[in-house]
């Protein structure tokens, strides 16, 4: 039974230490900028997209 609790044991630390790392990596300085602009694409222009470049309708309609 030692060595099922001491697997158990490990795992539990693994997960932790994944966590951890998880944690260090979404709070760091590098990923910062990435999440700013994240966040602020909703409020993005939609100058150019795609089908109003194409002279499409964007409701399906037929032209």
């Amino acid at each position: 039974m030692d060595g099922v609790i001491l697997s158990r044991a490990l795992f539990t630390v693994f997960c932790f230490t994944i966590f951890i790392v998880i944690l260090i990596g979404a709070y760091s300085k590098k990923s910062k900028q990435r999440y700013e602009e994240a966040g602020m694409l909703p409020f993005m222009d939609d100058e150019h997209t795609p089908e109003q470049q194409s002279g499409k309708a964007s409701t399906g309609a037929k032209q």
